[in-house]
């Protein structure tokens, strides 16, 4: 449900928003006229801005060019990068399976040379015995195609389920006509890129050549062989790149999950009482929260209960410019931070550590008490360095007239630790908090402590109000730990995604690295014979093929290891409290790809290991 209205109603102060110049609370919205670029506009918006902000320093000063970006871009800035490197490697993985495909059809193709032969002999043209690969490679490739969109469709309502709802326009994920139109012309140009490699390399055989025993052992044969190998060390290069990826990632969401955010989420349930100006001016909203806090403290498991605006990981902000006794800024030059308006009880309740000083009492929960402020640590760091801000004062837009004077100065009576308003990741912002009966300008939300499960409690809390206003609404219910989990939603969906890529182009490598070996060993069933017929043991054997397996993986580790060097760095955005280059992820996914390796070849080693020289060479 929807509901428009005027910022005029929505008064800061006495004053009503619009006459406001310092009120910052709008986004600009505007369709360019015909022939207009975005560059133009923006130029001409930053003359405008610095024209205001000579004509009104006090608000302005800061505020002298703009930005101006299409609609999408800024609905989905925050995710296009997280979405390109899903792409890539949704793409990385294609080709690795389609690089496996492109073997099997060599393989195959191999064994029907004397049939390619034969058809050469009786007239068959290269073009036509290529097209007639091509149209093979072609439907396989449809029929994968197919496959994919059945699975995706049966797939998508549980994949939607890990999806952060936060990413714009989740709710139009769906199996539609354009997402069908992408994945038949992907199909089929899969199908004609990598069916045309095999195609054309079998289709140029020697007729007379492929027809004769010795043509399995001849230089097209190894050009074959060493065209496999180009495949797998591919597949294993690019499986390498994945596995570093989604390594970093797991090794960047790990240290988000392990960074502390300034207070205690757990156990603690917040939630929203929808109260209006007219049945709760000033006065009466803030004892109106004082009894509701009373209230929801006497319930059975309760421990401590505040209420503030805006909580952590809530979605909301504020920031307001302050004066620092004895150092007078120019207009408009102002020190500036975010701000919270707090009940009694807030620190104690989020558990926020106090440094220096002491907490507001219930004493400063008065409209006319002692004004008083507590700043975190940023704020004493940044404007208060090397000295104790404990006793010093400042004064914020709360303590001015409608005419910017100061009317009184607030005591900095407490520092607190410094606490992630949005997200674990962001850096510490200088803060500071007032009590919210001496600027009650905002709804609060109400968060409450318990000793249980913080979610079994919205009925009662419910019940809790009703005895108090039956008329005003309960509503947005969320855990603490719900918000810290919105918040790391989406790395916590890339890394998922990266990390099922990863494992899928670990098993695809492995199955190609297998499938070039039993191909080689096939191949070379004869000459593997007959160096066991003249003494070779069988350990020489597994030696020789594990050796051409390592050789494979060694290659496409050196390949994959360079191209991640490349390529991580553009991931350096998504991660946090990990460097791009990390040596441990590094050695750890190729350790874990090298461990694959040595498993997928030890199959075709023990096979090969295992051959009967006298009946091998009677067979041939």
């Amino acid at each position: 449900m929807d509901l428009w209205t005027t910022p005029a109603v929505d008064a800061v102060g006495k004053n009503p928003s619009t006459e406001q110049r310092g009120w910052t609370q709008l986004a600009t919205i505007g369709r360019l006229r015909d022939g207009v670029s975005i560059a133009q506009a923006n130029a001409e918006m930053d003359t405008i801005a610095a024209r205001l902000a000579k004509q009104y320093p006090e608000s302005n000063a800061r505020e002298t060019a703009v930005e101006m970006k299409p609609v999408l871009e800024n609905m989905i800035g925050d995710v296009r990068g997280p979405l390109r490197i899903l792409l890539i490697a949704v793409a990385a993985l294609l080709l690795i399976a389609c690089a496996n495909v492109a073997g099997l059809l060599l393989a195959r193709g191999s064994s029907r040379q004397t049939e390619l032969a034969v058809r050469a002999a009786l007239g068959a043209s290269r073009r036509e015995i290529t097209l007639q690969l091509l149209a093979e490679s072609l439907i396989l490739s449809l029929v994968g195609g197919a496959a994919g969109i059945f699975i995706a469709t049966a797939a998508l309502k549980g994949i939607l389920y890990f999806v952060p709802q936060n990413l714009p326009r989740v709710d139009t994920i769906a199996i539609n006509g354009p997402v069908l139109a992408f994945a038949i012309r992907v199909s089929v140009l899969t199908g004609i890129v990598f069916g045309l490699l095999p195609a054309r390399r079998l289709s140029r055989l020697n007729p007379a050549l492929a027809l004769q025993d010795s043509g399995r052992t001849s230089t097209a044969g190894r050009k074959q062989n060493r065209l496999h190998s180009a495949l797998v060390i591919a597949e294993t290069a690019i499986g390498l790149v994945l596995l570093i990826g989604a390594g970093l990632l797991i090794h960047s969401f790990l240290r988000m999950l392990s960074t502390d955010p300034g207070f205690n989420p757990g156990h603690t349930l917040t939630f929203r009482i929808g109260t209006t100006d007219k049945a709760y001016p000033e006065e009466k909203r803030i004892q109106f929260y004082a009894y509701v806090i009373r209230r929801i403290e006497a319930l059975p498991g309760a421990q401590s209960a505040t209420a503030a605006f805006p909580l952590p990981f809530s979605g909301g902000n504020m920031g307001i410019d302050f004066e620092i006794e004895g150092r007078p800024s120019a207009p408009g030059e102002q020190p500036t931070a975010r701000d919270s308006l707090v009940y009694p009880g807030y620190f104690e309740t989020l558990q926020i550590p106090l440094r220096r000083g002491h907490l507001f009492s219930e004493q400063d929960d008065q409209p006319d008490a002692p004004a008083v402020t507590v700043i975190n640590e940023s704020l004493a760091l940044k404007y208060f360095p090397g000295e104790d801000p404990v006793g010093k004062r400042i004064a914020t837009g709360f303590d001015q007239d409608d005419a910017g004077k100061t009317i009184h100065w607030r005591e900095i009576v407490g520092v607190v630790g410094n606490v992630k308003r949005f997200n674990v990741t962001e850096k510490a912002q200088p803060e500071y908090y007032v009590p919210f009966a001496q600027a009650p300008v905002a709804m609060p939300y109400v968060a409450l402590r318990v000793s249980g499960d913080p979610a079994a409690y919205e009925q009662s809390v419910t019940r809790a109000v009703a005895g108090l206003d039956k008329e005003v609404p309960v509503y947005r219910f969320r855990t603490f730990a719900e918000g810290v989990a919105m918040a790391s939603a989406q790395p916590r969906f890339q890394t998922m995604l990266l990390t099922a890529f990863a494992a899928v182009a670990l098993l695809l490598a492995a199955i190609g690295l297998y499938a070039v070996l039993s191909y080689m060993v096939a191949q070379r069933t004869h000459e593997l014979g007959l160096r066991m017929a003249l003494g070779a043991q069988r350990e020489d054997v597994l030696a020789l093929v594990m050796r051409r397996g390592l050789h494979l993986a060694r290659l496409g580790l050196v390949l994959g290891g360079s191209a991640s060097l490349l390529l991580t760095r553009f991931m350096s955005t998504l991660l946090y409290g990990t460097q791009a280059f990390d040596t441990i992820t590094y050695l750890s996914a190729a350790a874990v790809l090298l461990l694959v390796s040595v498993l997928a070849s030890l199959v075709p080693a023990a096979r090969a290991a295992s051959l009967e020289p006298m009946r091998t060479l009677r067979s041939q």
